[in-house]
């Protein structure tokens, strides 16, 4: 790519195998998605609802994420590798520590937050039978998130990519198994998925145990070091308050988007997942964000920091504009993919269309937002974020949900409240603040 320069290709060379770790991801959740989709809606709107809620646990990741991206990049920066292997080791021992709770309320407790939508009967049967199998594989999940971190925190992003692509490819074959009982199982349905889903992410720590201990690209230090676990507490808390704050923002527009029935409400979670293809890069470019901010400021370089940040960005958003342009164009035989109901199908398609328009300046929210996490301004994420969110957006579509009788209208608010939070993070982004925070 000779009409690239040098700074670009060296954010493309982290971006895009983090990109499209991201997307793959997003794939196997899709991919779950086409098989329950042959079952029926409610399985559909179930699995869908069931994802939501897993982003509470997602949540709680939030602050090993950024706790251990933040700390791992600027020690590497720094060339201080026994600081980054102990960082990794105390986030590991904290990780599964506060994952045990999650399984237990996510195993004794779905048929409660199934309860609390009004999703329906079957709606709730089928998602407290997929959450309840999923839960016994949060604390391997939580486990995975840090030594992903690392990995993403030293520039190593190839390595999360290559076990992505190996997990994808067991995630379909194990779907095709239990889901329709083939090859001699019982078929599952629903409860297969989720147990498919449970086994991958065992088989991927596997791997990444493989790549820290044989490969040895960073070294696990087993050596504790609490004052490095409350430094990364307090770069990632304020993310987890944010990210507990915000979550029950998607789950609340859920619940106006099933005031206008079945159809919209999985037509709704259709379009999410198929919405993931395009932000799941954009968040990969955020994971890349933040890894290069940290490394360069921990290398005294603040100013490569703002460049880096600047060309992950554009690079983001070119990215996150051409999916954009897929979700408008071919929004019905996208939809088309993942319900055989008509209704449905309309529904999705809608929703993709009108959230098309929202790509490239939500490229902009999610690189900004992880840069600046990166660099340790985490409160001002965390305020941004959580006034936007329920200020411009759930609070007018609330409105909205009794005076129309389509979600169109809400899906517009959505749009204009990502361009919105889009420009605030640029104003607090340009102040560089962020460039003498101490983590």
């Amino acid at each position: 790519m000779p009409f690239i320069n040098e700074r670009y290709r060296r954010v493309l060379r982290i971006s895009i195998p983090s990109a499209m770790h991201n997307f793959l991801n997003m794939v196997q959740g899709l991919i779950d998605m086409f098989f329950v989709g042959r079952i029926s809606p409610a399985s559909v709107a179930a699995v869908g609802v069931s994802m939501q809620y897993m982003g509470l646990l997602y949540a709680f990741m939030s602050l090993i994420y950024t706790g251990t991206n933040a700390l791992v990049s600027r020690f590497f920066g720094g060339r201080d590798m026994e600081k980054a292997g102990q960082t990794i080791f105390m986030m590991l021992c904290f990780s599964f520590v506060i994952s045990i709770p999650m399984a237990y309320i996510a195993y004794d407790y779905g048929e409660v937050l199934f309860r609390i939508l009004n999703a329906g009967d079957v709606v709730v049967e089928q998602g407290t039978l997929y959450m309840k199998t999923f839960a016994l594989g949060i604390p391997a999940m939580y486990v995975m998130g840090v030594l992903f971190s690392g990995m993403n925190a030293i520039g190593a992003t190839k390595v999360p990519l290559a076990i992505s692509i190996t997990g994808n490819c067991l995630n379909v074959f194990l779907d095709w198994v239990f889901i329709f009982g083939n090859l001699g199982f019982k078929p599952m349905g629903i409860q297969g998925a989720a147990l498919a889903t449970v086994l991958v992410i065992y088989f991927q720590i596997i791997l990444y145990l493989y790549v820290y201990f044989v490969r040895r690209k960073i070294v696990i230090i087993p050596k504790p070091d609490f004052s490095l676990l409350m430094r990364a507490l307090k770069v990632g808390v304020p993310v987890w308050i944010e990210r507990i704050s915000t979550h029950p923002s998607y789950l609340f527009l859920s619940a106006l988007v099933a005031k206008y029935g079945v159809d919209s409400l999985a037509g709704y979670q259709i379009g999410l997942r198929l919405e993931g293809m395009a932000f799941m890069p954009g968040v990969g470019f955020s994971m890349a964000g933040m890894a290069l901010v940290g490394q360069g400021l921990g290398a005294g370089k603040p100013e490569e920091s703002e460049s880096d940040a600047i060309a992950t960005v554009v690079s983001a958003g070119v990215v996150m504009g051409f999916m954009g342009f897929v979700m408008f164009a071919f929004a019905y035989p996208l939809a088309g993919l993942f319900a055989d109901n008509q209704a449905t199908v309309d529904e999705a398609a809608m929703y993709l269309r009108i959230m098309g328009f929202s790509q490239v300046p939500l490229a902009v929210t999610f690189v900004l937002s992880g840069c600046l996490r990166g660099a340790g301004d985490t409160k001002w994420t965390f305020y941004i974020n959580t006034a936007s969110l329920w200020g411009v957006r759930i609070f007018p579509a609330w409105v909205l949900s009794y005076v129309t009788d389509t979600p169109v209208w809400i899906y517009v608010v959505c749009v204009f409240e990502v361009v919105f939070r889009a420009f605030v993070l640029m104003r607090r982004f340009r102040k560089g603040h962020w460039k003498t925070i101490k983590v």
